[in-house]
């Protein structure tokens, strides 16, 4: 079963607030617009933070260094079957860039809900919501 990865990246927002980082996605054409916790396939014979380290050097234009699993799950979508796997994230080097996403932006996750998440990140954002 392929693996996918996404990045919880989180900072310090207004008023103390804590935010995470989300994407906009630009394709395919059935997620064009719809938000996601950045990430990307795993590679074959790639760890989950390998991936996710290269991921955000691809996808972001930054260096992050992958930190606890927050989520895992075995998925079963119309598009096929795959696991997903979030982290935290630690940014190591300039801000996150959207350079393969429609846009980026930092949102409390009690407000991730009013985006249009991918389905598959709706259960990542509720589990953002239960914990630090």
């Amino acid at each position: 079963m392929r693996t996918v990865v996404a990045g919880i990246l989180e900072r310090e927002g207004p008023g103390g607030v804590r935010q995470v980082l989300v994407g906009a996605r630009s394709s395919p054409a059935w997620a064009a617009g719809q938000w996601e916790f950045p990430g990307g396939k795993v590679e074959d014979g790639e760890t989950v933070a390998e991936a996710l380290i290269r991921e955000w050097r691809e996808e972001l234009g930054t260096e992050v260094e992958a930190g606890e699993e927050v989520y895992r799950r075995e998925l079963d979508t119309p598009i096929g079957a795959f696991t997903l796997v979030a982290l935290r994230v630690r940014l190591l080097s300039d801000e996150p860039r959207p350079l393969e996403h429609r846009a980026l932006a930092w949102v409390a996750p009690a407000d991730l809900t009013r985006l249009r998440l991918l389905t598959s990140n709706v259960a990542i954002a509720e589990a953002l919501n239960r914990g630090p």
